[in-house]
């Protein structure tokens, strides 16, 4: 999240824009803002088709909720996790179920909330209950 944070240069001089990554591990492989979230989404997408990138190996993040409309398109490119700074529909939640797709939500910083796959995920630092 700290190197995500890092990318956001848009955001940060003029607000209102949001922001999509395609990532390995830690490593960011193609960052973009747009005003509209589904054409962040979907300059990613042309990224991976144009470079041969395959998805199932690699996070998708954004800024914004995660629809059912990103988690289809998340699944459609082979990305196994969505992770977003914002929020979720219900909807999107039905979709991740549908497709068995990692859903991660209101991550900022060292928190966040597992949605749907948590039994997937592996802890540096298990969560208490």
């Amino acid at each position: 999240m700290t190197i995500l944070r890092h990318h956001n240069e848009v955001y940060k001089q003029a607000g209102a824009v949001h922001g999509c990554a395609l990532c390995q591990g830690a490593e960011i492989i193609f960052f973009c803002e747009d005003v509209g979230r589904h054409n962040a989404v979907d300059a990613i997408a042309g990224y991976m088709w144009l470079h041969n990138i395959a998805g199932d190996d690699k996070i998708f993040y954004t800024t914004g909720r995660l629809t059912s409309e990103m988690v289809i398109k998340a699944a459609q490119m082979g990305i196994p996790v969505l992770l977003s700074r914002s929020g979720i529909t219900q909807m999107g939640l039905e979709m991740a179920r549908r497709t068995g797709m990692i859903l991660i939500s209101r991550a900022k910083g060292r928190h966040f909330l597992v949605y749907h796959r948590h039994d997937k995920i592996i802890y540096d630092d298990p969560p208490r209950r």
